[in-house]
C-alpha cells in the first residue's frame, strides 16, 4: 500500500511514524486495512497490508442529507458535524429561500471545498467511509431524486407528525433521505412537491431550530432510534494510531 499527499506528510511529520509501525488505513469506501510501514517520507509512505476488513463502526442505516445551502460557516458546520455523527452522503441544493447562492461557475469549487471539510472530519472521527458531497443541485431536480425512497423533510409548519411518529411506521430501515431547508425555511409549495413524491413532513419539536442544527440533530436521532449508536468492536486490535 502507498500513501501520498497530505496523509503522508501527516504520518511523517505530525505522527512521526517510523518503519515497523502498524497503522490502520482506509480506502474511504468503508474498508479498513492493518498495515505495517516499510518506508516513511513526507512525500510517500509505503507499507505491507497485514489484514483487511469492513469498518464495523459505520452505521448500517445510510442517511443522505439533502441540505439547502447555508451562509458561510454554517454550511461548513453541517458538513463537519454531520460527518462526525454518521451521515453517509450530502446533497447541497438551492431552494426558494436559499440566501447563499453561488454562481454556477463556482459550483465545482464549492463542492471541492466542502468535500475537503468532510474528508478531514471523517479522518478525525475515525470513519472508514468518506461521505461524498454531491454537486450543487437546483431545486427542480430535487423532488425527482427522491422518488421511491423513504424521505423525511423537516418542516416547522408540520404540527401533527413528529419524527418519532414517522419512524414508528418503519420497524426496519436501511436508508433514509433527510431534507433540510435554508435559514428562512421551506416554502409551503416546496414541501408539497416533496410530499407528492412520497416524502413525510415531520416536526423536530416545539422549538425552532437553526438551519445548521436541524440536519445533524435529526441524523443523530435517526441513528439512535435504529440502534446505530451502540458501541462496535474494532476491526483490528488497537495499534496506537
Amino acid at each position: 500500500m502507498t500513501i501520498a499527499g497530505e496523509d503522508a506528510r501527516h504520518l511523517a511529520r505530525v505522527l512521526r511514524a517510523q518503519p515497523g509501525d502498524r497503522i490502520t488505513a482506509t480506502d474511504g469506501r468503508g474498508n479498513l486495512y492493518e498495515v505495517v510501514l516499510t518506508i516513511v517520507t513526507p512525500e510517500t509512505v509505503r507499507g505491507e497490508v497485514l489484514a483487511a476488513g469492513p469498518d464495523r463502526a459505520e452505521p448500517p442505516l445510510k442517511i443522505t442529507l439533502f441540505q439547502s445551502i447555508l451562509k458561510g460557516e454554517k454550511m461548513d458546520w453541517v458538513l463537519q458535524k454531520g460527518t462526525e455523527v454518521g451521515i453517509t452522503a450530502f446533497v447541497p441544493f438551492l431552494s426558494a429561500r436559499t440566501i447563499a447562492r453561488p454562481a454556477p461557475n463556482q459550483y465545482a469549487k464549492k463542492q471541492e471545498r466542502w468535500q475537503s471539510i468532510v474528508t478531514a472530519a471523517a479522518k478525525q472521527s475515525g470513519r472508514g467511509l468518506i461521505p461524498p458531497v454531491h454537486p450543487v443541485t437546483p431545486w427542480p431536480a430535487v423532488p425527482p431524486m427522491l422518488t421511491d425512497q423513504f424521505t423525511l423533510v423537516a418542516w416547522e409548519g408540520e404540527t401533527t407528525r413528529s419524527l418519532r411518529q414517522a419512524l414508528s411506521q418503519r420497524e426496519q430501515l436501511s436508508a433514509v433521505q433527510l431534507v433540510i431547508g435554508p435559514e428562512g425555511g421551506f416554502a409551503s409549495e416546496e414541501v408539497s412537491a416533496l410530499v407528492r413524491q412520497g416524502a413525510l413532513s415531520v416536526s423536530l419539536g416545539p422549538r425552532i431550530l437553526r438551519a445548521e442544527t436541524a440536519g445533524p440533530l435529526a441524523a443523530g436521532l435517526l441513528l439512535y432510534h435504529y440502534d446505530a449508536l451502540e458501541p462496535a468492536p474494532s476491526t483490528f486490535a488497537s495499534n496506537g494510531r
